[in-house]
C-alpha cells in the first residue's frame, strides 16, 4: 500500500502551484490520493522475480508485447494505406517549382502532382537512412 510519505515525492507543493495557475476555478481534491492511487503500481503486492527463469519470463513478456505493438502498427499502416490510396496533391509551377523538379527527376514523372504512393517512397527511404545511422546491438563500432 502506498502511503503518505511517498505521495508526498510525487505531489510536490509547486504541482498544487501548477493547478492553481489556469483562469478557471481551480480544483484541487481533499486527499490527492484519490486521484493518484489508483495509477501507482504497489510493488509489494507483485514480489520480483530476480532469478534467471524470472527474468526469462519478464523479457519473454517484453519481447512479445513489442511485437504485438509492431503487428498493430503494420495493420494501421495497412488500412492507411488502403484509406489514402487515390490521395494526390497539387503542384503549381509559380510555387512548387523546385519540388516539381525533384518529383520529375526522382520518380520520373511529370512532376505536377504527389500520390500518397510517391509520398510513402519517400517516407521508406528517409527510414532507411536513418536506420542506416542507429547502431544495432552488438555493432563492434560503438
Amino acid at each position: 500500500m502506498t502511503t503518505e510519505q511517498d505521495l508526498k515525492k510525487i505531489v510536490s507543493p509547486r504541482d498544487h502551484f501548477l493547478l492553481d495557475a489556469t483562469a478557471e476555478t481551480p480544483w484541487v481534491p481533499q486527499d490527492p490520493r484519490e486521484l493518484l492511487l489508483p495509477y501507482l503500481i504497489d510493488t509489494k503486492e507483485t514480489p520480483v522475480d530476480n532469478s534467471i527463469d524470472g527474468r526469462r519470463k519478464k523479457a519473454k513478456e517484453v519481447y512479445d508485447g513489442y511485437g504485438k505493438i509492431i503487428k498493430q502498427c503494420e495493420e494501421i499502416k495497412e488500412q492507411i494505406s488502403n484509406r489514402c490510396k487515390t490521395v494526390e496533391v497539387p503542384l503549381d509551377s509559380s510555387t512548387h517549382f523546385r519540388v516539381m523538379e525533384a518529383v520529375r527527376r526522382v520518380f520520373g514523372t511529370d512532376g505536377t502532382k504527389i500520390t500518397f504512393q510517391m509520398y510513402q517512397r519517400c517516407i521508406e527511404e528517409l527510414a532507411k537512412e536513418t536506420g542506416r545511422n542507429i547502431p544495432k546491438p552488438g555493432d563492434k563500432t560503438l
